[in-house]
C-alpha cells in the first residue's frame, strides 16, 4: 500500500514539475507578432467566421493583406503561414486551424514543393503551435530530430533569457489571446535592386523529396476535400521562378491529387494585378507594401469574381471590426527586413 502511493505521488510530482517548465519555457520565449507562425490573434478569432486560411510560406505573410482583401469583396480571411514552412508543418497547421475555423477555401502558396525536408525556421514555425495533438504531431512528423527536445520543453530553447524577460512581458504571454488587426501580414517597405539580370530561376529538389513533398500536399487536398473546403494551389508574382515545365508538372500533378484542386501560377503574371516590378517588389521574391496592396485588392475580386466565393453573414460586432481594417493595415508600421529569399 505504502508503495501504491509512493508512486502516485512521484508520478503527480513529475507532472507537476513538467507543468511548471513548460510554463517557465512559455514565459521566456519571445512574443510572436509578425513574420508569421502567428498563433495566439488567430485563435482569437470569433470561431466560424472566416471565409479563407492562407497558408504557405514568406510569400503568404509579405504578399497578401486581408484588410484589402475583404475591401475588395466582403472576404474574411486569415493569413495563417510561416518563414520557409515545409508542406508538412503545414498540414499539422491546416489540421490545428481546423479546429475554430470552417473556411470556404484554403488558399496555399506552394513554393514549399521544392523545399528541403526541414528548413531553417522549425523552432519558430512548430514551436509556436498551440500546444495540441497537431503539434506533438508536428514535433515528431515534421520537425527535426535534433530539436524535438526543445519543442517539447521550450526552457531547453529559452533559459538564457530570462534577464531579458520584464514581468510585464509574463503578464502578456499568460493574458487572454486577442485578435490582430493585421490578420497574419506583415507589411514590409522598400524597393528590391538588381532586377535588371532577372527574373532570377529558382532551384527544385530531388525527384524523392518533391514526390515526398508532393504527398504530404496530397494530405492538404485530401483534409480539404473531407472538409468541402476548395483548395487552391497559387504562386505569387515574382522575380524568383521555378522553370516554366515545373509549374507545368505541378498543375498536372494537383490535378491528379484533387480534381476539384485549383492550380494557379500568377509567378510570371505581373499586368493582372496592376504590378510593376521595378515599383512593387521589396526583394526578388516578395511584394513590398504597395505591392501587396495592389495584390491583395485583385486577389479580393478574383476569389469571388473567378473562384465563386462569397462572403458569410457575419455578426454585427464581426463587421464592425473588420471595417477598421483597411486604415490600420496601411498604416501598419515598417517591419524588420525578412530574409531575402532566391
Amino acid at each position: 500500500m505504502k508503495n501504491g502511493k509512493e508512486r502516485i505521488f512521484a508520478a503527480a510530482f513529475a507532472v507537476l514539475a513538467a507543468l511548471l517548465l513548460g510554463l517557465a519555457g512559455l514565459a521566456l520565449r519571445p512574443a510572436r507578432v509578425n513574420y508569421g507562425a502567428v498563433w495566439g490573434p488567430y485563435r482569437a478569432e470569433p470561431a466560424d467566421s472566416l471565409d479563407y486560411l492562407y497558408l504557405g510560406s514568406s510569400y503568404a505573410y509579405c504578399d497578401v493583406n486581408p484588410a484589402l482583401v475583404y475591401d475588395a469583396s466582403g472576404l474574411t480571411g486569415y493569413v495563417l503561414a510561416g518563414p520557409e514552412q515545409t508542406l508538412s508543418q503545414t498540414y499539422y497547421y491546416l489540421k490545428e486551424a481546423l479546429r475554430t475555423q470552417s473556411p470556404q477555401a484554403v488558399i496555399l502558396e506552394a513554393s514549399a514543393l521544392h523545399f528541403a525536408r526541414y528548413q531553417s525556421y522549425t523552432q519558430i514555425n512548430v514551436g509556436y503551435m498551440p500546444f495540441s495533438r497537431n503539434k506533438l504531431a508536428a514535433i515528431f512528423r515534421a520537425s527535426e530530430p535534433e530539436l524535438r527536445t526543445g519543442l517539447l520543453f521550450e526552457l531547453y530553447f529559452y533559459h538564457d533569457r530570462w534577464k531579458q524577460v520584464s514581468p510585464g512581458d509574463v503578464l502578456d504571454t499568460f493574458a487572454p489571446d486577442r485578435t490582430d488587426l493585421l490578420k497574419g501580414y506583415t507589411a514590409v517597405d522598400g524597393l528590391a535592386s538588381g532586377l535588371e539580370d532577372g527574373p532570377f530561376r529558382r532551384p527544385t529538389q530531388e525527384e524523392d523529396l518533391y514526390q515526398e513533398n508532393l504527398a504530404w500536399l496530397g494530405k492538404i487536398l485530401t483534409l480539404c476535400e473531407q472538409e468541402g473546403i476548395l483548395p487552391l494551389v497559387v504562386f505569387h508574382p515574382t522575380y524568383s521562378r521555378f522553370a516554366p515545365q515545373v509549374y507545368t508538372q505541378i498543375a498536372a500533378d494537383v490535378a491528379a491529387l484533387s480534381p476539384s484542386a485549383l492550380c494557379l501560377d500568377w509567378s510570371g503574371d505581373f499586368a493582372s494585378a496592376g504590378l510593376d516590378p521595378l515599383t512593387h517588389l521589396y526583394d526578388a521574391g516578395h511584394l513590398n507594401r504597395a505591392g501587396a496592396a495592389r495584390f491583395s485588392a485583385w486577389l479580393g475580386v478574383y476569389l469571388t469574381r473567378d473562384a465563386g466565393l462569397t462572403p458569410r453573414p457575419q455578426t454585427a460586432e464581426n463587421t464592425a471590426a473588420r471595417q477598421l481594417l483597411k486604415n490600420v493595415s496601411q498604416r501598419a508600421p515598417q517591419r524588420a527586413a525578412p530574409p531575402r529569399y532566391l
